[in-house]
């Protein structure tokens, strides 16, 4: 590609994106990449001569064995990296948090290495930052990850063993199927539960993988949200994950959009952790232009921003590449500008590297390249730093060498300061040494000499 066209696409993709981002976040971070070509090369020795603090770790306080053992595992990652906690806390950056605007505090870190309410994206972070290569890494990932699964599945032995019991608004017979009307009153065991638990346990108790279809259509405009998440509560207990995550989704694929955000709110602060999730990523890829903004608007109504906020950017992530660019011009005709540039920025920041790739280039097809343009500036400023390799050799085998460019120009003048170190630590451990180079250079203002 000639410098000068390079530089003029680079220029005006520029430009939109900033608009559209100032209009979404009210704010754009531009920052340069700082580095002399030749600090990647004295990064081992600089590693090398970190000592340990010497800092006696105090005792675990999780709330079961596994928790406690993997946070000593955090630990002796730490000290075998030489970095302690200080040397950690200094190499974190917003990326590794998900919903997290800053690195959190070093008392909150110093919790979370005592197994108080550990989380895994904390998890992720130590070992991106303690790990020298990709292989060492998976190999950390799988021993965290095994002692994490073991402690969800006994807490969730735990829930089911000390359930409490529900206050719930009642509900009208009436609106229940009629065939529901007709099973057996509830037990004597039973006799004091209100309508919403009696109402939950009965659907509960009948739905089975054979009903289970005409039920969410029999139930989807009829249960008060309250009763949904009784009932969806009462699948849990019973042991009936699957299906009360197909009547999440299916609620999310075809339920009342006037109904969707209490029923969020209910699944976050009170339901099994990660429904109120797929109950969103539900919503995202599977309604149409006019629900999504009713619902949307909903969420900002009820100030469930971080709701809004998931739905948007899910939005450019769980559609494939046709589906997504059709909902991308609707929301342009409907001039939603702040929603346009949100699922933009989502599909930058989240969608998988080789299907990003591949809607890029659907987006080109379409004559829709400034689209294109905006989310790899998106994928640049904001991608985390652990799926940005596997970004780059996507858009090698299948982008034309533009696409690059302009990647790596958005790393270099868009990206936050705090976040290129761990970037560049990851592109070198990946084997990607010439994208460092293409950063460096285009932050100088310099398309290839």
């Amino acid at each position: 590609m000639p410098a000068p066209s390079a530089e003029s696409a680079v220029d005006t993709t520029l430009l939109c994106w900033n608009v559209l981002h100032q209009i979404a976040s009210g704010q754009l971070r531009r920052t340069a990449l700082t580095g002399a070509p030749g600090a990647s090369e004295s990064r081992g020795a600089a590693v090398a001569d970190r000592r340990k603090t010497g800092r006696r770790w105090g005792p675990t306080r999780g709330p079961s064995q596994e928790i406690n053992n993997l946070a000593i595992l955090l630990r002796q990652w730490l000290d075998d990296s030489g970095l302690g906690m200080t040397g950690m806390i200094g190499q974190l950056t917003p990326e590794h948090f998900q919903g997290l605007a800053k690195v959190p505090a070093r008392s909150t870190v110093s919790e979370w290495l005592s197994g108080v309410a550990l989380r895994w994206d904390f998890v992720e972070a130590v070992i991106d930052i303690c790990s020298p290569d990709a292989a060492t890494a998976q190999t950390m990932r799988h021993e965290a990850r095994a002692l994490w699964s073991e402690a969800e599945r006994k807490n969730r032995e735990q829930r089911k063993k000390h359930q409490q019991p529900e206050i719930a608004r009642p509900i009208s017979e009436e609106k229940l199927l009629t065939w529901l009307a007709q099973t057996p009153a509830p037990s004597a065991e039973h006799e004091n539960d209100s309508p919403s638990q009696a109402s939950g346990r009965r659907i509960a108790d009948k739905l089975s993988q054979s009903n289970i279809i005409p039920l969410v259509e029999g139930l989807l405009d009829s249960l008060h949200p309250r009763t949904w998440e009784v009932l969806i509560r009462e699948l849990r207990t019973q042991g009936k994950d699957t299906h009360a995550e197909q009547l999440i989704r299916g609620l999310g694929l075809r339920g009342d959009p006037h109904k969707i955000v209490p029923i969020v709110d209910f699944l976050r602060t009170e339901g099994h952790f990660g429904d109120d999730r797929i109950l969103l990523e539900s919503i995202a890829g599977n309604r149409t232009v006019d629900d999504l903004v009713t619902i949307i608007e909903a969420f900002h109504r009820n100030k469930q921003e971080l709701s809004a906020k998931i739905v948007i950017e899910k939005i450019g992530v769980a559609r494939d590449s046709i589906s997504t660019v059709k909902i991308l011009l609707e929301f342009k005709e409907k001039k939603e500008v702040k929603t346009l540039a949100g699922i933009l920025e989502g599909a930058g920041k989240w969608r998988e590297a080789a299907e990003l790739a591949k809607l890029v280039n659907t987006l080109r097809a379409e004559g829709a390249g400034e689209a294109a343009d905006l989310i790899l500036m998106a994928a640049g400023a904001e991608r985390g730093a652990s799926s940005f390799p596997q970004l780059v050799q996507a858009l090698k085998e299948s982008c034309p060498a533009g696409d690059m460019i302009k990647l790596a120009h958005a790393v270099g003048t868009l990206r936050a300061r705090t976040r290129l170190q761990p970037l560049e630590d990851t592109l070198w451990k990946n084997n990607h040494s010439d994208i460092i180079t293409l950063v460096r250079r285009l932050s100088n203002h310099q398309i290839f000499p």
